[in-house]
């Protein structure tokens, strides 16, 4: 009976010895990823949509003119609009306008013809063209790229002439608003 009860406490102290429960860790990892893509700063600006590139105001003047011409008015000042890319690979068009021909246009139509449109009297319009250099020999074509007027520091400056010429100092204009949108693209 002693040789029993000796087996009976030595496994009893055995199980009083031994741990509860055995702690389990377990690890592995997060990955982290950032695709950054090409981007334009417009006007200071990094929006990529709705962007105001400016204004073309021909002003007003008498409706029997021969030849009216402006220069785009920036939007952030000046006779300019500034672009900055993270790549010297872009390009700068217009890609149209919103206006077809009206019924009655006064002016010469340019090559592509760009209309302003009479806002009260959608019939009527004035034709102009639109150039990229002040003495009027260089034409602004649909989807061609606009050439920097200057470069400064990585920043391009963009300057946009209008003119309209053949209204003939007719009495037959129809007097109002003249307006159309130009559409312009940065693509990089």
């Amino acid at each position: 009976m002693k040789t029993r009860l000796l087996a009976v406490v030595f496994g009893a102290g055995m199980m009083l010895g031994a741990p509860a429960s055995h702690a389990v860790t377990s690890s592995g990892t997060i990955g982290a990823t950032l695709t950054l893509t090409n981007g334009c700063l417009i006007n200071g600006s990094p929006s990529q949509n709705g962007i105001n590139f400016g204004t073309l105001n021909f002003g007003t003047s008498p409706a029997t003119f021969s030849t009216l011409t402006t220069q785009l008015a920036g939007a952030g000042g000046g006779n300019t609009f500034s672009i900055q890319c993270t790549t010297p690979e872009y390009t700068v068009q217009i890609t149209g306008s919103t206006n077809q021909a009206p019924g009655t246009v006064v002016g010469t139509p340019g090559t592509p013809g760009r209309y302003l449109v009479n806002t009260t009297n959608t019939a009527q319009g004035v034709a102009y063209s639109l150039y990229s250099d002040s003495a009027f020999q260089n034409v602004i074509a649909n989807n061609a790229s606009i050439p920097a007027a200057s470069t400064t520091g990585g920043v391009s400056n963009y300057t946009i002439y209008g003119r309209i010429q053949g209204g003939g100092n007719s009495v037959t204009v129809v007097p109002g608003t003249y307006t159309d949108t130009i559409n312009v693209s940065v693509t990089y």
